[in-house]
């Protein structure tokens, strides 16, 4: 059965509400790279997505340093029908610092509290926690075996266009 591009769309609205942390990579000055996990907010028209993160989980730092990084948001393995085809929504990022007291640190906060709740008051309460606004570059939502697509530039949840790619066995 063949999706349109707004099926498609809410089916990643869907991944991205129901789905509270996301798996961040980033890089070390020194060109190492840290993976790890944090949990986000989609902003309101969903062109972004929030993160507060701490200083001493290194990706704060990291981000500060090299806005350049990578999420992936995935389905847990025990909702899925396929551990190969987990549906997941991954995007390469810019990240930009939101400074406290600013229109943007209130914006983010407010999303991540209406997500995850008083806690994020506790943690913006701490020095060492700084806000990120994450803009995708790119992105890339796979749903199924021959089911990929590529998002529009600058967006969460807009299909560009279906992935094709060859079928059948491999060969060496």
């Amino acid at each position: 059965m063949t999706m349109s591009p707004n099926e498609h769309q809410e089916q990643i609205g869907n991944l991205l509400n129901s789905v509270k942390s996301l798996m961040l990579a980033t890089v070390h000055r020194d060109g190492s790279p840290l993976a790890s996990y944090t949990p986000f907010a989609a902003n309101g028209d969903q062109s972004a997505l929030w993160i507060l993160v701490s200083d001493l989980a290194g990706h704060a730092q990291n981000l500060a340093g090299s806005e350049q990084c990578s999420a992936l948001v995935i389905r847990d393995e025990q909702d899925s029908a396929q551990v190969y085809v987990r549906e997941r929504l991954q995007y390469e990022m810019g990240a930009v610092e939101c400074s406290r007291g600013k229109d943007l640190w209130e914006e983010g906060v407010t999303a991540l509290r209406d997500r995850h709740g008083g806690l994020v008051d506790t943690l913006t309460g701490l020095s060492d926690f700084r806000l990120f606004k994450l803009r995708p570059r790119s992105g890339r939502y796979v749903v199924g075996f021959g089911q990929a697509y590529e998002l529009t530039a600058g967006s969460l949840s807009v299909i560009d266009h279906h992935l094709q790619g060859p079928t059948g066995p491999q060969t060496s």
